[in-house]
């Protein structure tokens, strides 16, 4: 069995609730599962909304290309013995998958943003009773995040190990839409600065691009060397790397 889920479903659908027991702790997977968690991606593909119904800009990161790669490693696994990719996943034991308070503390302070105050978690029902009733909630989790607010652990795609954004699996509503509140599974994405002086004028702390980079070439260079890393991990498939460097090269940044 390969399961697969994304940062969104860390938020939306309890996927913590996969890799933790009732009382929050890890759980060892036994030797024919892998779990592995996209981290800096949504659930639902990117698609522009007509109404302004988020708060920050749509996430446009996918998980597809890793789906088609563990496709091919589950029917390797089956049919020829060759064992998959280890499950990469956040847990609590490493610090990557924590509580919503947590997240929040460590979640950088950015111009504009504001961080979740809720997660969809989910609650034991009392079946003793008519009509049932909710009781104590299940420990829910979420991904700790780095300096810039890039999820840690799981499979980090390309554009998060070498970021020219922040890119988050929860989005929240705008004004007029359920304020406040997680809008589907949809992510987030909020740039950061081009230049020094324009991070200074907006109070940004996270690096620049001018400052992180210097070049387009070195930036190039870092997602080049971050997909080719994930090709040799089985990650991704080789005809998926080689797209990714095909849109690296008629891209500016």
């Amino acid at each position: 069995m390969l399961h697969l889920d994304t940062e969104s479903d860390l938020w939306q659908a309890r996927s913590s609730l996969v890799v933790t027991d009732t009382s929050g702790a890890d759980i060892a997977m036994p030797d024919e599962v892998r779990v592995y968690t996209v981290s800096g991606v949504s659930h639902a593909p990117f698609r522009p909304l007509s109404k302004p119904v988020m708060q920050l800009p749509g996430n446009r990161l996918g998980y597809g290309a890793f789906m088609r790669a563990l496709l091919v490693a589950l029917f390797e696994w089956v049919e020829h013995g060759v064992a998959p990719p280890d499950s990469r996943l956040p847990s609590r034991a490493d610090g990557s998958l924590v509580t919503l308070a947590e997240a929040r503390a460590t979640f950088p302070k950015l111009p504009q943003v504001n961080f979740p105050k809720v997660l969809n978690e989910l609650r034991l029902r009392d079946h003793s009773v008519e009509p049932p009733i909710e009781s104590i909630a299940y420990p829910v989790f979420v991904q700790a995040t780095d300096a810039d607010g890039n999820a840690l652990g799981g499979i980090r795609h390309p554009m998060v190990d070498a970021p020219l954004a922040t890119h988050t699996g929860w989005s929240l509503r705008a004004s007029g839409y359920g304020e406040g509140d997680l809008f589907t599974i949809q992510g987030s994405m909020i740039p950061f600065a081009t230049t020094e002086a324009e991070r200074h004028r907006a109070g940004d702390p996270r690096p620049s691009v001018e400052a992180r980079y210097g070049s387009r070439d070195v930036w190039a260079t870092r997602l080049a060397a971050a997909t080719d890393r994930q090709v040799a991990e089985r990650l991704l498939l080789p005809e998926d790397g080689d797209r990714v460097h095909a849109r690296v090269a008629g891209r500016a940044v």
